[in-house]
């Protein structure tokens, strides 16, 4: 039976290279897939954008252009990322300059859009669907701020075409993070998606969703960030990333690189398995509803693990959207107190601060004051300790955050608390370098549409 080798790259914008870059010098894949983008990711890209319109794109390519992309395609390996963001056009253009300064030619560079829905956002609204928000309700016409951005969760149909193409590499837009998987397995085995399909054409889909599921977050399927695998006892600094043999019956077998850091389990797998996943048994993507219930993991030898069960389900009539707006800036900074009394310094610098910002006239629509190591992560959701722990602490930093409106009210609230270092509690650190003022904040909505407002495209640049 075929199998393919897949391997994950990249877990999110930003990630390491190293464990992909050790890849392709290993030949250890035939495809690398990289998952570069998440709702707070389209955010971050939207500000670069503000600042600069041929941005756009996860700036990371820039460097794996030098780095990745010429190892891999030297030894025959693929790229498929989602890394085009929401200016895919543009990080071909760049990635080919790159590419084409160091001497590299015959590559073909796949440009996957059609996912930027804000040019049709008004003809759909005057369609008659309401785009209500998916966790209040509401239709999107109670939105009181500007639209800056509006994409839509695309499937694998436009990976499988890329590579059909002939593509080397291919830089997409908002295509779902586990599609990027699944249209190199459609690509590969010829696997039926779409409308009007067999339950054994969805339970292949399924299983390949799962697979790029376990995938897309690069390390943590292999032993970074778990929980399942404490207290973690391998490396770290050169953790490997997860590899998937697949074969065409939907079945995997999972493992890592000799040599390099990390695990590969039972535990790992079944951890990242339930990672961001709300319903095991309809667990939602644009080319099918996938049902983990069922699946089967087993520890096969020493950081090798077989993989299968996946059932599948008919996909979704409509597809997510996310519309991004500008809701305001954020400004915070922070203060630190030693002991002896920190505690308490806190909380009157906290009561101070409080009286300070009354006699100004600021248009704060939120304020915040965290304190770090007690309840900075989680807010009131779990008691502080006693008072008599709290009196005994060393130190105690605050997180002092605003949201406001206009992109000046930080500043002047901020400033006019730099003088308590002076005449506040004693004990007091605070540099204005440790935190931000201004911050744009963008907000995102997400609601559903029809499939049928959504037209991809492929378009291959050539270097």
């Amino acid at each position: 039976m075929k199998t393919i080798k897949i391997a994950g790259g990249q877990g999110f914008y930003g990630d390491s290279p190293k464990a992909a870059i050790a890849i392709a010098k290993a030949k250890g894949a035939d495809y690398i897939v990289h998952d570069a983008l998440a709702e707070l990711t389209l955010s971050i890209l939207q500000k670069d954008k503000l600042q600069d319109a041929a941005l756009g794109y996860a700036r990371d390519v820039e460097f794996l252009a030098t780095s990745l992309y010429p190892v891999a395609f030297a030894n025959g390996i693929k790229i498929v990322s989602n890394s085009g963001g929401l200016n895919p056009e543009g990080a071909a253009k760049k990635v080919a300059a790159i590419l084409a300064k160091q001497g590299i030619k015959g590559v073909k560079i796949a440009v996957v859009t059609g996912d930027d829905m804000l040019p049709k956002l008004k003809e759909i609204q005057d369609a008659g669907i309401a785009l209500e928000n998916l966790d209040s309700g509401k239709p999107f016409s109670e939105n009181k701020y500007e639209v800056l951005q509006s994409n839509v969760y695309t499937g694998a149909k436009s990976i499988a075409d890329a590579l059909a193409m002939g593509a080397n590499l291919v830089l997409a837009g908002r295509v779902a993070d586990p599609c990027l998987t699944l249209g190199i397995l459609v690509h590969e085995f010829g696997w039926k998606i779409g409308e009007g399909v067999s339950q054994q054409d969805l339970d292949k889909a399924a299983a390949g969703i799962a697979v790029g599921h376990l995938l897309e977050c690069g390390g943590q399927a292999s032993g970074g960030n778990s929980y399942a695998e404490w207290p973690m006892e391998y490396p770290l600094s050169n953790l490997a990333y997860p590899i998937a043999e697949v074969a065409e019956d939907g079945s995997a077998i999972f493992s890592i690189l000799d040599g390099q850091g990390g695990k590969m389990s039972r535990n790992t797998i079944r951890e990242q398995l339930i990672y961001e996943i709300h319903d095991p048994a309809n667990y939602i993507t644009p080319d099918v509803t996938v049902d983990l219930t069922q699946v089967k993991i087993e520890d096969i030898a020493p950081n090798r693990v077989s993989f299968k069960g996946v059932k599948g389900k008919p996909r979704p009539e409509k597809l997510k959207l996310t519309i991004g707006l500008m809701e305001g800036y954020m400004s915070e900074q922070f203060f630190f107190f030693s002991w002896p009394y920190a505690y308490e310094k806190s909380q009157r610098f906290i009561e101070t601060t409080k009286e300070i910002w009354s006699k100004l006239p600021l248009n704060m629509e939120r304020s915040e004051f965290q304190l770090i190591g007690l309840n900075g992560l989680h807010g009131n959701a779990a008691p502080l300790p006693p008072k008599e722990v709290m009196d005994e602490l060393n130190e105690v930093g605050i997180r002092v955050v605003i949201k406001h409106s206009d992109n000046r009210t930080g500043k002047m609230a901020l400033q006019s608390l730099f003088c308590l270092g002076l005449n506040g509690p004693p004990g007091l650190i605070g540099l204005p370098g440790w935190g931000k003022q201004d911050k744009v904040v963008l907000s995102l909505w997400p609601s559903l549409i029809p499939r049928n407002w959504v037209e991809e495209k492929v378009e291959i640049v050539e270097v």
